[in-house]
């Protein structure tokens, strides 16, 4: 894979989901964006991340994003844009 085709996934070229319900959400993505207009909360106990001490809930404000690598995502509330790896 060429660096072209780095740059096309980090631009969100590779698609992904909308998530606003409480059920997990498996893939391959490398970062969330809450959207919506409101704050979302990604619940630890059913996300998957190589974040290190990523124990706690987390809020994420609308129009922010989280980076990492998930392989499941679930909210405790609002809505995000899990971008595919």
């Amino acid at each position: 894979m060429g660096q072209g085709a780095t740059a096309f996934s980090i631009t969100g070229g590779n698609g992904g989901v909308s998530i606003d319900d409480t059920s997990a959400h498996l893939g391959s993505f490398f970062a969330i964006q809450a959207v919506g207009g409101a704050a979302a909360v990604i619940n630890n106990s059913g996300t998957t991340s190589n974040i290190e001490d990523f124990d706690v809930p987390v809020q994420i404000d609308s129009g922010q994003t989280v980076y990492g690598r998930f392989t499941s995502i679930t909210l405790s509330s609002g809505k995000v844009w899990a971008y595919t790896k």
